[in-house]
């Protein structure tokens, strides 16, 4: 598979009030992102400060930063070219619901069901009123913004409706830290591999917890644990197969379709026979061989 990507995680970390301290400054570390960071992170708005903490301490923060709109001030995750920050308690909390509410919602509508209200409630607003625009505002100040769900109508179908907010939602996780972003905004990178003397595509979380977070999520919606790189066309695929076996070929749905797999088979075939019969002129016994 495509290398998960690591963040990079503060060497200092406390609680401070209603917020996160973190600083760059001592023992910061790189941490591998596995499927349990999503898992563990969902849980974090049910729990208290001191999870919260030590979350932080495993996986990593947000690096909210601050930004100005008026008199109201608003947050964004991914801060750029911080060394040290302050993550509200608060937005830890929405995050982790968001994603919570995101992950109950479309597995509703992958049976055909719109989901629960109350999980509808964390990403949009049902009520079309000013009453509830302010509130939907106010809620919303962690750069990730909301929807106004529309009202049922003969011609819509509200779980398509709902399948399309879901996939916007996804790639607002996905896209919205990028925003205003000077540099770091690709989501792979290539590095050299000595030992298999080839560059390989990785995954690039830019160091950021928050852009990790976003791919896990979009990952699980596809039912897959993570990326392949296909061995015919180069290029990161989600797998529905069965994982391959480690050190062998596998291909995404548009090679294999292609037939690049068979004629890769075929010519690893005959790339063996021909070495076969070199060594057999060569004298090598067959048992060698």
């Amino acid at each position: 598979p495509v290398p998960s990507g690591q963040v990079l995680v503060p060497g200092k970390i406390e609680l401070d009030g209603e917020a996160i301290r973190w600083e760059l400054a001592g023992p910061a570390r790189w941490q591998e992102v596995t499927r349990s960071t999503l898992n563990e992170f969902v849980k974090l708005w049910e729990s208290d400060s001191a999870a919260i903490v030590r979350f932080a301490k495993k996986w990593g923060v947000l690096a909210m930063q601050p930004t100005r709109a008026k008199d109201t001030v608003l947050y964004r995750p991914c801060g750029e070219s911080q060394t040290e920050g302050s993550d509200p308690i608060a937005a830890w909390k929405y995050f982790s619901r968001r994603a919570c509410a995101v992950l109950n919602i479309a597995a509703a509508l992958r049976q055909d069901k719109l989901g629960d209200l109350a999980d509808w409630g964390v990403i949009a607003s049902i009520d079309d009123t000013p009453e509830s625009y302010k509130a939907a505002f106010e809620d919303h100040k962690y750069g990730m913004g909301w929807y106004l769900f529309p009202k049922p109508a003969p011609n819509r179908n509200p779980v398509e409706q709902g399948r399309r907010v879901i996939a916007t939602e996804v790639a607002s996780w996905l896209s919205s830290w990028k925003s205003g972003r000077m540099q770091g905004l690709s989501d792979f990178a290539v590095q050299w591999n000595p030992d298999s003397a080839r560059w390989e595509l990785q995954v690039d979380y830019h160091g950021f917890l928050f852009a990790a977070l976003g791919l896990q999520l979009a990952l699980s919606l596809a039912g897959t644990e993570s990326l392949y790189t296909c061995s015919g066309c180069g290029f990161p695929y989600v797998r529905e197969l069965k994982r391959p076996k480690p050190g062998t070929a596998n291909y995404c749905p548009k090679c294999s379709a292609r037939g690049v797999a068979k004629r890769r088979a075929v010519d690893t075939y005959r790339e063996k026979m021909a070495e076969a019969l070199r060594l057999e002129a060569a004298g090598t016994p067959a048992n060698e061989i």
